[in-house]
């Protein structure tokens, strides 16, 4: 990274910061059932998942910022859609994980196991849409349901449920996530006994 991309990242953090964009003047906020109602409405999200959006994308100090210039451009058109401008920064910020996700199933296609290598297997952690190795079925068009397992995340000190995936069901779940998924991103790991 240069200088000066360096400084563009600095300033952006400061910005999200220091101002958040609220939908409401800073003198008459605009209530946080107010805002997750929209939120649920404009994302197709449950009650609890606006909410914990809402908060992971207000306290994301590297989230997408919107300009003053862009955002009165757009600004009409987005508010007659419903959104606000935070809304339409998470928006945003969804759009560039989904491309992601995209390059990464791409980039996944793209990978042809060596002849005689073994083949690498994956855990996917079972939330969200995913909630269910039949939903994991379903979502990769599997014709069997998928092994679960449990294991411990050393991070959250939780219990976490857990199916293992080989490379094509890995690749059908990111491209599944990215045209359907609506604002889940899946969390997929190597699951290290298949390296060994």
């Amino acid at each position: 990274m240069d200088d000066y991309a360096l400084h563009q990242a600095l300033e952006a953090l400061a910005d999200n910061a220091s101002d958040s964009h609220p939908p409401a003047t800073a003198s008459n906020p605009e209530p946080i059932s107010t805002t997750t109602a929209r939120w649920q409405t404009l994302f197709h999200l449950a009650p609890d998942a606006a909410l914990d959006h809402l908060i992971a994308h207000r306290t994301n100090l590297a989230r997408t910022s919107v300009s003053d210039d862009h955002w009165e451009t757009v600004r009409p058109a987005k508010e007659a859609a419903g959104y606000d401008r935070e809304a339409y920064a998470y928006e945003l910020e969804a759009q560039k994980k989904r491309a992601l996700l995209l390059l990464q199933q791409s980039d996944a296609d793209s990978v042809v196991p060596a002849a005689g290598s073994r083949a690498v297997t994956y855990l996917l952690e079972l939330s969200g849409p995913l909630d269910s190795a039949e939903a994991v079925r379903a979502a990769a068009g599997l014709e069997a349901v998928p092994m679960e397992v449990c294991g411990q995340s050393v991070e959250e000190d939780r219990v976490v449920r857990l199916c293992l995936i080989d490379g094509v069901a890995k690749a059908a779940v990111l491209r599944w996530a990215s045209r359907e998924g609506g604002w889940f991103e899946p969390t997929v790991l190597v699951d290290p006994r298949s390296l060994r």
